[in-house]
């Protein structure tokens, strides 16, 4: 941690991943709640010679008065493992402030199988950082923290007291072996259900006995059986006709099914449900579930759902897994946070889970790939469609994690008419990273990877060039990154009047007549051909009748000199983005196509 970070952290109240500590002296007992509740949690930072007073929105800097005693104290207690259960390590840092010195210690999150950090030999006295506090676990979360860490999943865990065979719903099951039977590395075809079951390692052999798993009853059990283990149900499906905003939980909704039956037949209920209300409407494959021709908005559907069946938390009895769909945005909420950091799930290949057997089994039929990949899935599809990236929460305080899929183009009218406003000429790339900051205010370099769909080492250069001009500033050796102060000086003093201009209807969200200075310099820039091309792309066109309106003979040229051109700088988008080659492949415009479009009719 920097100097300039400690400062802004002292002067922000907000920060919920620091605790401040007066400690001029000798470590308070308190001290070492903060590292319990930090190592449980997200990790954190420690800070010893700042003084909070109560009622008091200002720090005050006191300083650490012997500061050798004070770090060989904590240190030596964090190292020796008498105050914790475990060994905990740290890194301090020493800052000068105001004359006065200040110990930073980097508590870092502890193994899950670490878990739970406590005091003393006292497991009741572990803590949880919630918001800006320290609080005691409660028994459900300690008993949550005891599943991570147990070296067998909850998925692998017997079910003694249910018959081998009397669970199995045969219709799901036949249902899965036909799919299963149809892969090219299949040897499963000529076995009984029974010895099907027991080779799959659902079934374990004790005894001379076959005892199902958990995972077994879960994926192919009847009703009955998965209540008779699962205590509330697998989802609770909900439809909101409103945006999130407008709705609270006393509000009805308009059509809601709660799910209490296995994974695979949850499964094909949510997919039946979301055929009904997709924006492209679509058909199936009755025997795959399947798209016989996916959207994405459809894929990103399919993968946060199936996310939500294969991840969650089936030891948490008492909370059920969410998906509300709304008019803005659609949420999968999970009980049960994920074992990898955020940015570990949308960089890392592999990392650890908490159902092995459930995603085995899911991934056997193609509904999953290599954990973690959904994710990044989601966010492809997002910067294909042109929307803010998926909104990711993995919430370690709650025990749970969110996937909010925002119908929210991240490159509006509004943003450009700001950019405007701001003389801030960007490209594409750099309006998107821009208008993210606007909203969020922060951007990690995993975000901002997903948001321009380029290597680290490309997005690093697009993000140095905002830095250069002043638009962004720096932090945490280059891994996140904020608006200047500058630029949060000059929109505060514009947001008034742009949001005067939407209420009047000079500004909105929508095309107007009103075009950015943005797009007018991007259809300078334009080639006939390309001019053409947007004029006729204000609906969905395929390359033969690109070619047939601009009586052009080559395809080849058709797209490697002026489509892939406009579909790069975002004025184009496809119809079939993840399959570029595609025999019904279109072209049509994006909501930034359009403002160029604007620009270009202007010019006429």
């Amino acid at each position: 941690m920097t100097k300039e970070e400690l400062l802004k952290a002292i002067k922000n109240p907000e920060w919920t991943n620091m605790e401040f500590k007066q400690c001029r002296n000798g470590v308070s007992d308190d001290a070492y709640k903060t590292v319990s509740a930090f190592a449980n949690t997200g990790g954190g930072y420690l800070v010893f010679g700042v003084k909070e007073s109560a009622g008091k929105a200002v720090r005050d800097i006191v300083g650490v008065d012997d500061v050798d005693k004070v770090q060989n104290d904590f240190l030596s207690s964090l190292r020796n493992g008498g105050k914790l259960s475990r060994i905990i390590p740290s890194d301090p840092e020493l800052h000068e402030i105001e004359g006065k010195r200040v110990l930073v210690f980097h508590i870092r999150e502890a193994d899950r199988k670490d878990k739970p950090i406590y005091l003393g030999k006292r497991i009741g006295q572990a803590y949880i950082r919630r918001g800006a506090g320290d609080e005691l676990c409660t028994e459900s979360e300690l008993r949550a923290f005891i599943r991570d860490a147990s070296d067998t999943p909850y998925d692998r865990s017997l079910e003694h007291g249910i018959d081998q065979s009397s669970f199995i719903n045969s219709s799901t099951l036949k249902w899965y072996r036909t799919l299963l039977d149809k892969t090219p590395t299949s040897k499963y075809a000529h076995l009984s259900d029974l010895d099907f079951l027991l080779e799959m390692g659902l079934l374990i052999e004790e005894a001379g006995k076959a005892i199902p798993t958990k995972a077994a009853i879960l994926l192919f059990g009847q009703d009955r059986f998965v209540r008779q283990i699962l205590s509330r149900p697998v989802v609770d499906y909900q439809r909101i006709d409103q945006v999130e905003d407008n709705w609270d939980a006393d509000k009805r909704w308009h059509d809601r099914l709660v799910i209490e039956s296995n994974l695979f037949e949850a499964w094909r209920v949510l997919i039946d449900k979301y055929s009904l209300i997709a924006d492209i409407p679509f058909s199936l494959n009755e025997a795959t579930l399947q798209r016989k021709d996916d959207t994405l908005e459809f894929r990103s559907f399919r993968e946060a759902a199936v996310n939500l069946l294969i991840h969650q938390d089936y030891g948490d009895a008492s909370r059920k897994a969410e998906i509300k769909i709304f008019k803005d945005k659609t949420t999968f909420w999970n009980p049960g946070s994920a074992y990898s950091s955020v940015e570990a799930l949308l960089e890392s290949r592999h990392h650890p889970i908490r159902n092995p057997l459930i995603v085995r089994i899911f991934r056997q039929i193609g509904l999953c790939e290599e954990a973690g990949t959904g994710i990044r899935t989601i966010m492809e599809d997002c910067r294909r469609l042109g929307l803010f990236p998926a909104q990711i929460k993995n919430d370690k305080s709650d025990f749970s994690f969110t996937i909010s899929i925002l119908k929210k183009q991240i490159i509006s009218q509004a943003v450009s008419d700001l950019q405007s406003k701001l003389g801030l000429q960007l490209n594409a790339d750099e309006t998107a990273l821009f208008s993210y900051l606007v909203s969020n205010r922060n951007l990690s370099l995993a975000i901002a990877k997903a948001i321009t769909g380029k290597s680290g080492e490309l997005t690093l250069s697009i993000l140095a060039k905002l830095e250069a001009i002043q638009v962004t500033k720096s932090s945490n050796h280059k891994q996140a990154w904020s608006l200047s102060e500058d630029i949060v000086q000059q929109i505060d003093k514009t947001t008034a009047e742009i949001e005067s201009g939407q209420a009047t209807g000079q500004v909105s969200g929508q095309a107007t007549s009103q075009v950015t200075g943005q797009a007018q310099n991007e259809s300078r820039k334009l080639s006939d051909t390309q001019v053409e091309i947007i004029l006729n792309s204000t609906k969905p066109i395929s390359m033969q009748s690109l070619r047939k309106e601009l009586n052009l003979g080559s395809r080849y040229n058709l797209r490697t000199k002026h489509i892939y051109p406009l579909l790069e700088r975002g004025i184009l988008l496809m119809s079939h983005p993840d399959k570029p080659k595609h025999p019904k492949q279109k072209y049509y415009l994006s909501d930034y196509g359009k403002e160029v479009l604007q620009a270009i009719q202007g010019e006429y």
